[in-house]
């Protein structure tokens, strides 16, 4: 018996591709692209987490140097004055700063007289909830600027405070309590960040 002349009943396809290598490939070709481009907006996501936690951060500081700055005013307007008192915590709009919540802007400021000297001193606003404004020429924050942000600041301030130091007249010491919220993502957010000064004249 020869094989010579006779037909194959059955012929393989050696061209094109089968159904399970086109399904092979497609996933490969999604893990490749899917995998970097999730990390991708996850990045982005985290970023802007990062972002915010750093701005809130920095405004929450500034909230508490803005009344270390009244505190240090004051403290030099009552020695400018000699024996004429000014209160270490005078408020620059009158008044003295006791258990209150301000708002404090670094652009916002009022000249105060003390003796022959004029010192600077920022405004302190009570606290109204309006959200922080970015100025886009100056890179500053306050509430003046062009563009809202979604940070609003809240600084508390406690004269005496809750749990005065002891060995310390308690009306000699201030607990600032700076407070930054907003929403990431529809989440609220918050950070707080306290100190406590000192009349240390």
């Amino acid at each position: 018996m020869s094989n010579v002349g006779s037909e194959s009943k059955f012929t393989l396809a050696t061209t094109g591709f089968t159904l399970l290598e086109t399904v092979v490939a497609l996933s490969v070709i999604l893990a490749v692209v899917v995998g970097p481009v999730t990390l991708i907006t996850k990045g982005i996501f985290n970023f802007v987490a990062t972002k915010n936690k750093l701005v809130a951060a920095n405004l929450a500081q500034e909230g508490i140097e803005l009344i270390r700055l009244v505190r240090d005013n004051n403290v030099i307007c009552d020695f400018l004055n000699g024996s004429a008192g000014w209160a270490w915590n005078r408020d620059p709009e009158g008044g003295n700063l006791t258990n209150t919540s301000r708002e404090v802007d670094a652009n916002s400021s009022k000249t105060i007289n003390c003796g022959a000297a004029s010192l600077s001193t920022p405004r302190l606003p009570l606290y109204s909830g309006q959200p922080l404004r970015f100025n886009t020429s100056t890179g500053f924050y306050g509430y003046g600027g062009d563009q809202e942000t979604v940070f609003v600041r809240k600084v508390d301030i406690r004269v005496p405070p809750d749990n005065p130091d002891s060995g310390i007249p308690a009306s000699d010491q201030m607990d600032i309590i700076s407070t930054i919220t907003w929403n990431e993502h529809g989440t609220p957010k918050s950070l707080v960040v306290r100190e406590r000064i000192y009349n240390w004249r």
